[in-house]
């Protein structure tokens, strides 16, 4: 009898312990899902991976300078996509020079050695306009920490160099879509008032249009690939207990059936008991 029962036992534990490999292999899926809304709905860090930016240098408002297609080289962006909201920006250019059609203060060509746009600690969006895959939103304060230089290509004029940017920038307009990228037009990063270079009353500007491209940081992919992975594991390793749990009660089950079973008399018919009779005789 108790080995009648043991096989069962083991049979019914071998069921609870598949369908548990399920159960949980399910609330694995439900998390994944739980997690990427969550994500979805939270700030999410972009880094930089490229971009440019075209700058225009103007001398009282009139464009005298500029160039185009200066690299990026760093660093983030924090996007809210379902909020419609930038919550945070550090953005690094590529130094330039910008040759001049107007001499400012007798220099002819002015140098942006470096120069970070980024958000202050006040940083927040103020407003914004469209839908989560494509929106514009408008931020700030920020403010350019950087360096400039000048130069006289006639010569007589000494070179200026490591002179400090440190200008507030009030707020921006950016575009932001899919990826997300994103476009902010028509920034100040530097102001020169003309004084120092005997151009009293004037003001040389350098204006800059950022196009950024970027890529979610390697934590929030991550997340997902793990849980992905994670995921396929518990199914293939359920598939394959499940296999395995059948053949187990198969091979207990096999033996006890015929050995359980009521055997079966054997009788024999009247005829062929007669039959045997006359041939013992």
């Amino acid at each position: 009898m108790a080995e009648a029962v043991m096989p069962k036992f083991k049979n019914d534990l071998g069921l609870r312990m598949h369908e548990r490999r399920h159960v949980f292999a399910a609330l694995s899926f439900a998390c994944l899902l739980l997690t990427a809304s969550v994500a979805g709905a939270s700030p999410i860090v972009y880094s930089i991976v490229g971009g440019t930016v075209d700058i225009d240098v103007k001398l009282d408002g009139v464009v005298i300078g500029s160039t185009s297609g200066v690299a990026l080289t760093g660093d983030s962006v924090t996007v809210d996509a379902a909020a419609l909201t930038v919550d945070a920006i550090r953005i690094e250019i590529a130094p330039t020079m910008i040759s001049l059609s107007e001499s400012f203060g007798g220099y002819d060509e002015i140098t942006v050695e470096s120069a970070i746009l980024e958000g202050t600690l006040a940083f927040m969006t103020i407003g914004s306009i469209g839908v989560p895959s494509n929106f514009t939103a408008f931020a700030g304060p920020l403010i350019v920490n950087g360096s400039w230089g000048a130069t006289d290509s006639t010569m007589v004029n000494p070179p200026q160099s490591g002179q400090s940017i440190v200008f507030d920038v009030l707020s921006l307009s950016a575009v932001v879509n899919t990826n997300p990228n994103l476009r902010i037009d028509q920034v100040t990063i530097n102001s020169i008032e003309g004084t120092p270079f005997n151009e009293p009353g004037r003001f040389l500007t350098i204006v800059a249009t950022y196009t950024v491209l970027t890529a979610a940081e390697p934590e929030t992919g991550l997340l997902v690939v793990v849980g992905l992975v994670a995921l396929a594991w518990w199914r293939r390793r359920g598939s394959a207990t499940g296999i395995a749990s059948r053949r187990r009660r198969a091979r207990a089950v096999g033996p006890n059936r015929d050995r359980n079973r009521p055997r079966r008399r054997r009788t024999l018919s009247a005829s062929r008991a007669s039959s045997y009779v006359r041939q013992s005789r």
